[in-house]
């Protein structure tokens, strides 16, 4: 009123936006139609939890009893034997990137449950209208919320990040919803890797940051002045790492160290370039983002790695069957900062 000027609205930080309702509400219920007009007449759709029969079950064991083992039950649906696939488990299903990963997972014919902080959104009830996917109400701090859908699924992808909005016009960045880097990707991430491990998952990728390990760079320097974000990131890689190569683990870990997320159209993943070292400066789309965390799941030299990924021009990209297997994410030239922190684990 009067002579005070309206302050400019916060504008959302792009990693953490939603992904617009339509043209994706669209394509969406249009892929879903596509899909349905293909099954077979009483077959369950992709990922639709379908209850077997009381009392039934191929292995001899009844359905109750198979079903809190973890274990795809077999059973008839419309007269034709159908057993479940092991599913995906994606943590951060409220985010854009979760949204993506979901969405690719499901293209690939994959069974899907989908962990979210939010109880609905419009996202999540088209996405279950178009591919049956399963959402989860979770808390990241609870595993009890989720844990359960661990036992016999192939992997676990965390995705999820402290929510937040960006100022430009301040140049900072103001955490929502409760939320801070320490507890949900520090601590989120070690209560989900621990839980996987403990039911026996074979795959947990984490979705992460590039220059998590460069103290000294500015761009490390400038993220972590809120609640410490790139530090608690990197403790989330090292726990992780730690509790993966433990004994009695049979978990494999895969980190994925994206370059700075836009919200372009991706450019696919010919123009990825991935590499190793920590060292890697530029950007990638989320679409592409998501697709190269989907791929790493279904390649066997990217267990037990942590690598990087930005867009590059075409015909730089490395492929994964150049990983190096088993490091832990530290560069050659390893500041004392880092050092220090791997020592620690």
């Amino acid at each position: 009123r009067g002579s005070h000027a309206r302050a400019p609205p916060r504008k959302e930080h792009p990693s953490m936006a939603s992904p617009p309702l339509y043209p994706l509400a669209i394509s969406l219920v249009l892929a879903g139609l596509l899909h349905l007009s293909i099954l077979a007449p009483g077959s369950p759709t992709l990922g639709e939890a379908v209850d077997p029969p009381a009392n039934s079950s191929s292995t001899g064991v009844g359905a109750n009893e198979s079903v809190s083992r973890g274990v795809p039950p077999n059973f008839t649906a419309g007269g034709k034997l159908v057993e479940l696939k092991p599913p995906v488990v994606v943590i951060g299903a409220e985010l854009r990137i979760g949204t993506l990963i979901i969405i690719a997972l499901a293209e690939r014919q994959e069974r899907v449950i989908a962990v979210s902080r939010e109880a609905t959104t419009p996202d999540s009830m088209i996405i279950k209208l178009a591919y049956g996917v399963h959402y989860v109400h979770g808390n990241l701090n609870h595993p009890a919320t989720y844990a359960r859908y661990f036992k016999g699924a192939k992997a676990v992808i965390f995705a999820s990040q402290a929510r937040s909005v960006f100022d430009q016009d301040r140049e900072s960045i103001r955490f929502t919803n409760g939320d801070t880097p320490k507890n949900v990707e520090f601590r989120g991430v070690r209560s989900a890797a621990r839980a996987a491990i403990m039911a026996k998952v074979p795959n947990f990728i984490l979705v992460s940051m590039y220059l998590v390990t460069r103290t000294s760079s500015n761009e490390y320097k400038f993220i972590n002045k809120f609640k410490r974000a790139m530090y608690w990131k990197r403790r989330a890689e090292l726990d992780l790492i730690r509790h993966c190569r433990a004994s009695d683990s049979i978990t494999k870990y895969t980190i994925v160290r994206a370059g700075g997320s836009t919200g372009e159209k991706g450019f696919g993943l010919e123009k990825v370039v991935i590499r190793q070292g920590d060292y890697l400066r530029g950007s990638l789309p989320l679409e592409d983002l998501a697709s190269v965390t989907v791929a790493s799941l279904f390649t066997n030299t990217t267990k037990n790695t942590v690598f990087e990924c930005v867009t590059g021009e075409e015909g730089s990209a490395l492929g994964f069957e150049r990983l190096e297997q088993g490091n832990d994410g530290s560069p050659i030239d390893c500041p004392d900062e880092d050092r220090s922190l791997v020592a620690e684990q």
